[in-house]
């Protein structure tokens, strides 16, 4: 194993994770929690409850409880499984992706001044770093890592 990658595995994680903690979610009427359910159903597109818990590696009740609240907000909609009528999927309604659409829009405009007072080449590396984490998650995946869309 190239410790050098490891370190960088871990670096990217962490940064990342903490970035999305660090940011001001001035505002929001739904916790950060939450808005990764409605990113992930953006992303994947409608789920099942057990998929969603999968993905976001949470319990089923968990997911459950979210989804109960989102779907009370109008952010997500229910319907029966068609290949299983005991089972739910789960979508954005078109409340729900105007709410990540804002969401999103207050992560860029909370972090704006920070990033404004980076040099333009801070801001280059910034660019080309996400250009390349597109890659990575672009690449068929290799282990118990999820292949997450452009």
């Amino acid at each position: 194993m190239d410790e050098d990658l490891h370190q960088l595995g871990e670096d990217l994680i962490t940064t990342a994770a903490r970035m999305v903690r660090w940011a001001p979610t001035d505002g929001w009427a739904i916790s950060l929690a939450s808005a990764r359910i409605l990113a992930r159903l953006s992303d994947s597109g409608p789920s099942r409850i057990s998929d969603l818990a999968g993905l976001e590696k949470c319990s089923q009740p968990t997911i459950t409880n979210h989804v109960k609240r989102l779907e009370a907000a109008n952010l997500v909609s229910r319907r029966t499984d068609p290949t299983d009528a005991r089972a739910w999927v789960i979508e954005l309604t078109e409340t729900g992706v105007r709410q990540l659409r804002a969401m999103r829009n207050s992560f860029g405009t909370n972090l704006e001044p920070y990033l404004a007072a980076l040099s333009r080449r801070d801001q280059k590396a910034l660019r080309d770093g996400i250009e390349a984490m597109r890659r990575v998650m672009s690449q068929p995946t290799r282990g118990p890592v999820d292949r997450l869309p452009e």
